[in-house]
């Protein structure tokens, strides 16, 4: 058995089509690493906007009892 590509060179070289070979490699790496921050980020912006929700929520329940119990003066 002998080896396709016998120094490091070569095997960078990928028989002259290096260039595209580990552009479309460096490409598809960048894409994955750009989805898996750009999600990130929405869950983070997700769960900043539910916390916000949630304590808007309890706020107005909290107002909802509280003037609930309150008598109402005419």
């Amino acid at each position: 058995m002998q080896p396709y590509f016998y120094s490091f060179s070569e095997f960078i070289a990928m028989g002259k089509h290096g260039v595209f070979v580990w552009s479309c490699w460096g490409i598809a790496v960048a894409l994955i690493l750009v989805f898996i921050f750009y999600s990130r980020r929405q869950r983070q912006a997700l769960i900043r906007q539910l916390a916000i929700q949630q304590a808007r929520q309890a706020q107005r329940t909290s107002h909802a009892s509280k003037s609930k119990d309150k008598p109402q003066t005419l």
